[in-house]
């Protein structure tokens, strides 16, 4: 029986609840995120990692090269290395110089290709590639962190840990382009047998080859320091160079992408609710291995957050919080293994206490009960493809349309858009900083173009429309007599195949709050230590935990680093 045959024995959750602001407040990383498969891959599939060129001063400024054999394709990541001061470096969109430039590359790297890539990989969206040139980067060294880890290891000592703090990295990325832009290899034109051929594996991989690059300019970096000091620089010990991240953030721009895209939003809910439920569906004897393997899991959750206490969190649940809760679930598992009973569903009731208690514990749960089960890995990168959208059928009669408003759009209905708080904001594209923005309604400029995120407020304007029309009339008919609602008739079609294709929020309300979807979002890529600057945009690291280079290439890569800790001593 497989993983989605499971999913029978225990159903699915429902929308209302997976597609809720509240519950995506606390969603966290599972072995099915975009880089957890990733690293999979390679490893089970013996890709083959080297350093081929680090070319480097002894402030890292340079080129440095990585060659990848990802099962008989050949990449190269090449970066282009500078020194920016303090005050030139902004992680914002509008930014025209970075640290570090970087391009994932398809084919041989010669002279020539190189030439033109040196001169179009620096300056990013102002550049043009070739078509096997597959993902452009940027990223910053970290003000906090470069120079300090650079200094220890210089000093032949590491980092200490509580002054590195709860976000591990050393340098922070600000962009993946990919799929078409400034000329890069379009995501259709990979061919269905290529490592890359699983929707933002590019994008991971060059990720996790920025951050190996992080680590060599900063032990090279280190060298030349001892050298110039007289002293004997050390690397990083393996449980530092694994514990070290990549620093991202991310702001409302990521919003609109899953109100524009039903079928990945509902493809992505469904990588954590199909071996959620299976998981949920099976009866445990108090002695199955999985229990002992799930209160170590809580355990090691316990650990990673407690290590997270400085980090700040608000408005999601501080982790000081969120840990006594986790205990409670660990005496209630404990309790089960420590009786004499049969077989029962102790991980559903854990489950459903869990979400009785926050957000937070329910996501840290379910992503344990996930990591229970390998036979969801393939399923897991198929379900990934999606195809896209069916066409607008104005042929539809509008009874069936009705119909479909009152089967997945009755959560829409209960807004009230003429209390004006329903509405206090819009959101449209800065002309200024390129980027998606809301503001407040009651400020905005006559003419501004406004962004169709107001899913709710237009249903509910189609379903009043549609009562007084005839029931057996088209919707075409209908859209002649009101063609204002195109949008909406088209966005219920739309999302008619899809259980997860509709985020269940008014997006224009007053309490809307952003850093749910984003949170959301981030942890399907794989991110964690989410730390908000504002309501609209948030902190968090990617692959702190995850093997290097090394690992991969000698084939250590132990697919555990479920809820990262940090380093306790040198590692032998």
């Amino acid at each position: 029986m497989t993983v989605q045959d499971e999913r029978t024995a225990h159903q699915l959750r429902p929308p209302e609840e997976v597609l809720s602001g509240a519950d995506m407040n606390g969603a966290w990383a599972t072995r099915h995120s975009f880089a957890r498969t990733m690293l999979r891959r390679a490893a089970a599939r013996k890709w083959s990692v080297a350093r081929s060129r680090l070319d480097l001063d002894a402030d890292a400024r340079g080129t440095a090269v990585y060659t990848v054999d990802a099962e008989g394709r050949q990449l190269s990541f090449i970066a282009f290395c500078r020194t920016l001061t303090e005050s030139e470096r902004t992680d914002r969109v509008i930014a025209d110089a970075w640290d570090v430039t970087a391009a994932l590359i398809e084919g041989d790297l010669t002279p020539e290709r190189e030439a033109e890539l040196r001169l179009n990989v620096p300056v990013q969206e102002r550049g043009r590639v070739d078509p096997d040139t597959i993902i452009l980067t940027r990223a910053n060294r970290s003000a906090r962190f470069f120079d300090y880890v650079s200094d220890c290891l210089a000093a032949g000592s590491q980092p200490d840990v509580d002054t590195v703090g709860p976000s591990p990295y050393l340098i922070r990325s600000t962009a993946f382009y990919g799929n078409g832009k400034f000329g890069l290899k379009e995501f259709a034109d990979i061919p269905a047998d290529h490592p890359l051929a699983v929707p933002y594996r590019s994008q991971m991989l060059t990720a996790w080859l920025l951050r190996e690059l992080s680590m060599d300019m900063v032990e090279h970096v280190a060298r030349a320091k001892a050298s110039d000091a007289g002293t004997t620089a050390v690397p990083l010990d393996p449980e530092w160079s694994r514990y070290l991240g990549l620093g991202n953030a991310t702001g409302l721009g990521m919003v609109p992408f899953v109100i524009n895209h039903p079928d990945i939003l509902d493809a992505w809910c469904r990588l954590r609710e199909i071996p959620l439920a299976a998981g949920l569906g099976r009866d445990y004897a108090p002695g199955h291995p999985d229990l002992s393997r799930v209160a170590e899991l809580l355990l090691k959750a316990d650990r990673h957050l407690e290590e997270k206490h400085a980090l700040p969190t608000a408005p999601f649940l501080p982790t000081d919080e969120i840990r006594p809760q986790l205990w409670q679930l660990l005496e209630e598992l404990q309790t089960h293994m420590a009786s004499a009973s049969g077989p029962a569903p102790v991980l559903a009731r854990l489950h459903d206490r869990a979400a009785s208690l926050s957000p937070e514990a329910r996501g840290i749960l379910a992503s344990i009960v996930i990591e229970l089960r390998s036979d969801f890995d393939e399923d897991a990168e198929s379900l990934l493809r999606v195809d896209g959208t069916a066409p607008f059928d104005a042929a539809m009669p509008c009874w069936e349309l009705r119909q479909l408003l009152e089967t997945n759009y009755a959560w829409a209905r209960g807004y009230d858009f003429t209390d004006p708080e329903r509405t206090r904001y819009y959101w449209f594209s800065s002309a200024a900083n390129e980027e998606p923005r809301r503001a407040l309604r009651a400020d905005r400029p006559a003419g501004t173009a406004e962004h169709c995120t107001d899913i709710a407020r237009r249903i509910n304007a189609l379903a009043a429309d549609l009562e007084g029309f005839p029931a057996h009339r088209s919707i075409a008919e209908f859209l002649l007599a009101h063609p204002g609602h195109r949008f909406a008739a088209a966005r219920v079609q739309q999302t008619r195949p899809y259980l997860y294709g509709e985020l269940q929020d008014n997006l224009i309300d007053g309490g809307f709050l952003p850093l749910s979807t984003q949170r959301f979002q981030l942890a399907c890529y794989g991110m964690n230590n989410f730390s908000p600057q504002s309501t609209d945009w948030v902190r968090v690291t990617l692959f702190s935990g995850a093997p290097r280079a090394a690992d991969i290439n000698h084939g250590k890569d132990k697919d555990d680093w479920l809820f990262p800790t940090a380093p306790r001593g040198t590692e032998q």
